[in-house]
């Protein structure tokens, strides 16, 4: 099998196994290798890498090299790029792709400078729009008011990805592919962490927020007042879902950033999301658009919302909620 050239996704470990944004990126990985007839090569480093190797060829790998050594055990940025980097110049990967995690984007700055090749940070999308191996990356500016696309005239094409843009593919566990150890000499790499125990931490009752919910709630520019946006939050905790809002109410300091759904704030794929007075902004639609079932109530029947929802209300949402409420209720005593 030709390893060089080919499309490479360093993926993360986490407890022992694949991390769920390598999963996304090998699917995507997967779409843009077959456009292309290329392989997808996986990158991964660390102590143990011998069961996220096996899952990467399951989610969609045809390959992976790893580096495996003990002073990889937790993620270090000296450690990691020299042997992420040692890889890179040695199987010649046309494209690299990085997950955006804390880890990965302090690894795709160190990598850029190390191989001295550009990078896109904090990407939308990916795509070929031409003949040849140029991708076409697209990311936000401005804030999340509009999405440019960039090309990269280095070799690899170096970029991180946001999670919960991509879906991952099912995994087969009967694919078979490569896996291939290099190792890497850290002589003279003083690592910039020095790990000294592990100590497991009790796990704390999950609390609801807007990336875990089944059901979320959001609130935009159409409650009018923060009053209006408090008693959108109190329709959320009648009926058990997280809330959160669009960026106006944030900008105007009526809800702290945490609360933030879209692009420039959370990315969210709840079971239902239910959009009351939101007029459905590209930035914000980039970050729930892959939620299972959106619900929209909004006054004005033109509100770009409406295109990406399954069901549309148009009305005042402080008429609609009331009657959502006696719905919901009637529908819970009829179980």
């Amino acid at each position: 099998m030709e390893l060089k050239q080919n499309i490479c996704v360093y993926i993360e470990i986490a407890g022992g196994a694949l991390s769920p944004l390598s999963i996304e990126l090998l699917g995507k990985a997967r779409q843009l290798a077959d456009a292309k007839g290329k392989q997808v090569v996986a990158f991964v480093a660390g102590a143990d890498t011998a069961k996220a190797s096996q899952e990467a060829i399951s989610y969609g790998a045809d390959a992976v090299v790893a580096v495996e050594d003990s002073a990889l055990a937790a993620y270090d940025s000296v450690l990691y790029t020299k042997a992420i980097a040692a890889l890179a110049e040695k199987y010649e990967p046309s494209v690299i792709l990085i997950g955006g995690s804390p880890d990965g984007r302090d690894l795709g700055g160190r990598l850029s400078a190390q191989l001295g090749v550009g990078l896109v940070a904090d990407c939308t999308d990916v795509r070929f729009e031409g003949d040849d191996d140029t991708l076409t990356w697209i990311r936000p500016a401005y804030t999340g008011k509009l999405f440019v696309k960039i090309q990269t005239t280095t070799r690899p094409q170096l970029a991180t990805i946001s999670d919960k843009i991509f879906h991952g593919t099912p995994a087969d566990p009967a694919r078979t592919g490569e896996i291939i150890k290099e190792s890497v000499d850290f002589a003279g790499a003083a690592p910039s962490v020095k790990v000294t125990n592990f100590e497991p931490v009790e796990k704390e009752a999950e609390e609801l927020t807007i990336t875990t919910a089944d059901i979320v709630v959001g609130a935009g520019r159409g409650v009018q007042t923060e009053d209006g946006m408090k008693a959108v939050q109190a329709f959320a905790q009648r009926i058990g879902a997280a809330f959160g809002v669009s960026k106006p109410l944030v900008d105007k300091e009526w809800a702290p950033y945490e609360w933030q759904i879209g692009i420039t704030g959370k990315k969210i794929a709840p079971k239902i999301y239910i959009a009351l007075g939101i007029s459905g902004a590209i930035q914000h639609t980039a970050g729930m658009q892959d939620s299972e079932c959106i619900i929209a109530v909004n006054k004005n029947e033109s509100a770009p919302i409406f295109g990406v929802a399954d069901y549309g209300i148009v009305g005042d949402l402080f008429k609609v909620v009331p009657e959502l409420i006696k719905q919901i209720e009637a529908a819970k005593a009829a179980e």
